[in-house]
């Protein structure tokens, strides 16, 4: 009797340790105006923002970004400087995947393993980086008290 308590107890321990938490996002990437110099030009928006929405993260978190392509052209996104662990086919560059065709969407999906500091993320495509959808994803260092906590 003993024995199987010991068991359960080890088992119940072992399931409740789950993966790192994860992060959702759904990026609507449109055409709008944009006065980054203060005179008026059309621009590429996230969420009706420029520049894009920042990813605050904790290192170790899962993000999982859903991105719908409204442009009239293919779009693609690179995160700069993230190591992609266990999926390099999502770094975002020519040749390792393809282009969101127009009308479509994509869901991008990594982790931030033991990565703690600034970097940003902006679209590889044609001439999409000078035309904006950029933005910053910073993963901090977890906290020792709450490890799913963000900072």
């Amino acid at each position: 009797m003993k024995l199987l308590l010991l068991c359960l107890l080890v088992g119940t321990i072992a399931a409740v340790h789950g993966e790192d938490p994860y992060l959702f996002f759904t990026w609507n990437v449109t055409h709008g105006t944009i006065s980054p110099l203060g005179v008026p030009q059309q621009g590429i928006l996230i969420n009706g923002e420029f520049p894009g929405p920042n990813i605050n993260s904790t290192t170790n978190n899962n993000i999982v970004i859903n991105v719908f392509n409204n442009l009239d052209e293919p779009l693609m996104f690179t995160w700069n400087g993230i190591q992609q662990r266990k999926n390099s086919w999502q770094d975002g560059t020519p040749g390792t995947m393809c282009p969101i065709p127009p009308g479509k969407n994509y869901t991008y999906h990594f982790q931030v393993k033991d990565q703690i500091g600034s970097y940003f993320y902006y679209p590889i495509t044609a001439m999409h980086r000078a035309g904006g959808a950029f933005g910053g994803l910073d993963p901090c260092k977890q906290s020792s008290l709450d490890p799913s906590s963000i900072c």
